[in-house]
């Protein structure tokens, strides 16, 4: 699940709300300190691996209770600007820094966009950046409510995140679809 929120627990209840089953055993990543009560919100299922920039001294207390368990400190490093890097076998891939959204935000359609929808479009975008192949990010109160991914068809992606969506009862109604696929028809919006 992903989510953003005003407090990591209020993000960490939305995210694990868009998926709970595939939870268990799961690696969180988080871009704010763990605190107390997320610690035991999180203490509440298994999860195998934490990476945040900091832990409190409660929530450390709290985490290390479950035995195997691993806490990581993530820390902000200064690659040189405007590149990324990815290790392969025998070196290093250095390529352009994606540099975010997009670059130019274009309305067409019968109405205009809503703020709230512009701000779950945007969430939605970043999160499908994230997803492999034909990748279907359907979002709402930058929230993930369902995603598709790694499908062969965009059709197929689209229905594997519908079905995710209803599987965990979220509602639809007013959410927004960011996805990396090409839409030739209309057989996936209307």
């Amino acid at each position: 699940g992903v989510s953003s929120r005003k407090t990591v627990h209020e993000a960490w209840t939305a995210a694990l709300a868009g998926d709970p089953e595939s939870a268990f055993g799961g690696v969180l990543v988080t871009n704010a300190e763990v605190d107390a009560a997320t610690a035991n919100a999180i203490n509440e299922i298994f999860f195998e691996v934490l990476i945040a920039p900091s832990f409190s001294a409660e929530a450390m207390a709290i985490l290390t209770t479950k035995k195997n368990r691993i806490l990581l400190q993530s820390k902000i490093t200064q690659p040189i600007e405007g590149k990324m890097y990815k290790s392969l076998l025998n070196g290093v891939l250095t390529q352009d820094k994606d540099r975010g959204n997009f670059d130019k935000w274009e309305e067409t359609g019968a109405r205009p966009t809503t703020a709230t929808e512009k701000e779950d479009l945007l969430f939605a975008n970043l999160v499908c950046k994230h997803l492999k192949s034909n990748a279907i990010a359907l979002v709402k109160d930058k929230q993930l409510l369902g995603k598709g991914c790694g499908q062969t068809s965009r059709i197929d992606a689209l229905r594997q995140a519908v079905e995710k969506a209803a599987q965990f009862n979220f509602d639809l109604n007013g959410a927004v679809m960011a996805s990396d696929a090409f839409f030739p028809f209309d057989d996936c919006v209307k």
